[in-house]
């Protein structure tokens, strides 16, 4: 390779954003900040900075955060924009459906007994067909606000149930049928449909359907079981069960600020203590002061470490179950890699506020220039604006190099600015007090820390970087940053080698240190690589090594996999510290055909006389050329 690109991260240097690289001579047209950016949100005409950043746990719906400046109190949730619970259907006085959601206002429509249900289909493409919210003239029998022409012609992607596949429409394409919810004689909803027969279908299963609105035992977080019978008077269910929150329902409601039937914010308060003097005394309970509870006092989670910016987080940051490890925010930092480059290095770091809301690191107690571990479940997305094309400012990533799980990097363009959207997993990770605690079998970690982090080496820098022909499109992740590199191409023996090292012991000087690392290639690197023409071989055409320093093997899980268009080797398990990993073509690997298997004909001539060749490969005789 041109270039090896090794970042030696010192445990200190973790938590304060800093590593260090060989430094490199820079693009003249990009000037990434040397000091952490701030949010879109508070310099907005910034040309780079972080546009937004989004939580998700266990693999939920993703929470969109807000940054908050230190010293500023955590705005509050407005009055939800709308109020959502489920619908049940009946048929025949018994429950065929009991997790239909929808708005209050949907609701109040489709429950009312006055609802009718108005085929459309006829009036579909002509200037009689009514908007949402047109009133009929029952003497005329016409609507008085109608589609405009061009409404036909809207551009959409149509949905195909068949295939489960979307394709580029227009709207009066897409669509040739509709229905009208209709009450008091207007229209209150329009759905529309592929064709008329499928209005006709759903008018029919509408009208032989009661539908009971679920809001007010939905807040008890029930729901009746299917086939089980209502009781109007009483509005009671013959027999109940747990609710249930689709989960695009409860990913719109953090988006679209819904409010949701049985969730915090909409559960009925306990009913309050009888008031002074009442009469009741059936649940009267002598007054007593409680003495404090020291038996089940919790110790602080985390201290103030060094001072931050502010934060990204929620409202409701400990209802949605972020904060159980101690911190209440996170900070996103992006800046320079260093002085020198204009590589950058993103870092996410469990924030600690205090009573003032001033931020600071959540640091070990006791140890608190260390950060507390990040939740293990979280899925942190942070979206950063990095440039401007127009004026050629604009950071394009090339080689990848993360210490986290499954992080990917997408990049975008939209209203003038670049945007990188990093995404990934945090991932326990072995930190050193010294790079003599990362040689041998002897070293000690001084902490074990969950972190995430990122090493982004752009691609249209003039440092360059890799063998000439490569795409640069690499990504590298491990949690060994004693000494985390890139692959090294060793043309000799046509084989990559990288480190990845750590102390070998954890802090309790016992536990083992184990690790993983992450390798992901384009196929066409691979092909300019090994002559590897059919990417389908990878898995069975290259081969993984982990030795120790020692020399010995180590016990490690590798697997080789191609997933779009990239070649993935994945290899975890081994032993610190500071493992060789080598990949390289097997010796008695033979490759297969990446070439169809197909039989085509050719014409070939010589003179006046025309032959035509059949096969999977066919050639022309001697003598003959191919038309």
């Amino acid at each position: 390779m041109k270039k090896k690109l090794t970042a030696i991260l010192s445990g200190i240097a973790l938590v304060a954003g800093l590593v260090v690289v060989a430094s490199a001579p820079t693009n003249a047209a990009l000037r990434l900040p040397r000091t952490a950016m701030p949010a879109c949100s508070a310099v907005p005409t910034a040309i780079y900075c972080v546009q937004s950043v989004s939580v998700s746990v266990a693999g939920g719906a993703p929470i969109p955060l807000t940054y908050v400046a230190s010293g500023q109190a955590v705005p509050q949730e407005v009055t939800p924009k709308d109020f959502w619970a489920p619908i049940a259907t009946l048929r025949g006085g018994k429950v065929v459906g009991n997790n239909w959601w929808l708005s209050q206002y949907q609701r109040d429509v489709l429950v009312s007994p006055n609802v009718q249900f108005v085929d459309l289909s006829p009036l579909w493409k002509t200037p009689n067909h009514p908007e949402q919210g047109a009133k009929l003239d029952p003497a005329t029998k016409k609507w008085d606000t109608t589609k405009p022409a061009e409404f036909y012609d809207y551009e959409m992607q149509c949905f195909d149930q068949k295939t489960g596949t979307s394709t580029k429409s227009t709207f009066g394409a897409c669509y040739a049928g509709s229905l009208g919810i209709v009450l008091d004689d207007q229209v209150q909803i329009l759905w529309f449909y592929k064709t008329a027969a499928e209005v006709a279908k759903m008018i029919t299963n509408m009208k032989a359907e009661q539908r009971i609105d679920l809001s007010k035992i939905s807040e008890l977080q029930q729901r009746p079981t299917i086939g089980a019978t209502y009781t109007a008077s009483s509005d009671s269910w013959s027999a109940t069960e747990p609710y249930v929150i689709p989960p695009w329902i409860a990913a719109n409601a953090l988006t679209n600020g819904w409010a949701l039937a049985g969730t915090t914010a909409t559960v009925p308060a306990p009913a309050a203590a009888p008031a002074t003097g009442s009469t009741d005394t059936s649940t009267a309970v002598a007054a007593a002061p409680l003495a404090p509870d020291t038996a089940t006092a919790v110790a602080p989670l985390a201290e103030a470490g060094r001072a931050l910016p502010g934060r990204w987080t929620n409202p409701r940051w400990d209802g949605l179950n972020l904060g159980s490890l101690g911190y209440d925010g996170i900070y996103v930092e992006t800046k320079s890699f260093n002085e020198f480059t204009n590589h950058f290095f993103v870092d996410v770091l469990p924030v600690l506020s205090d009573a003032s809301n001033r931020t600071n690191l959540a640091g070990q107690i006791g140890n608190k220039g260390y950060a507390v571990g990040l939740d293990p479940d979280i899925v942190v997305t942070a979206k950063i604006r990095v440039g401007s094309p127009q004026t050629q400012t604009n950071v394009i990533p090339g080689v990848t190099v993360a210490v986290g799980v499954d992080v990917t990097i997408d990049y975008s363009e939209q209203e003038g600015y670049s945007y990188m959207t990093l995404t990934g997993q945090p991932v326990s990770v072995p930190l050193f007090k010294s790079t003599a605690d990362c040689v041998g079998e002897t070293g000690v970690a001084k902490a074990l820390v969950r972190q995430l982090q990122t090493l982004v080496v752009v691609n249209n820098d003039n440092a360059g970087f890799g063998v000439d022909g490569l795409s640069g499109d690499l990504y590298v992740g491990s949690n060994g940053v004693c000494s985390l590199s890139t692959p090294t191409w060793k043309a000799e023996t046509k084989s990559f080698e990288w480190n990845a090292a750590a102390p070998h012991f954890g802090p309790d000087g016992v536990t083992v240190n184990k690790g993983f690392y992450k390798a992901v290639i384009p196929v066409k690197d691979a092909e300019l690589l090994w002559g590897l023409t059919n990417p389908k071989d990878a898995a069975t055409a290259l081969q993984v090594t982990v030795t120790t320093e020692a020399g010995g093997s180590s016990g490690a899980l590798s697997v080789i996999a191609v997933k779009g268009g990239k070649i993935i080797i994945d290899v975890s398990g081994f032993e610190y510290s500071r493992p060789k990993l080598t990949i390289k073509m097997k010796p008695n690997y033979k490759p297969t055909s990446g070439k169809s298997s197909a039989k085509k004909t050719i014409t070939c001539k010589m003179g006046k006389t025309t032959k035509k060749v059949t096969g999977t490969a066919p050639k022309c005789p001697a003598g003959y050329k191919q038309v």
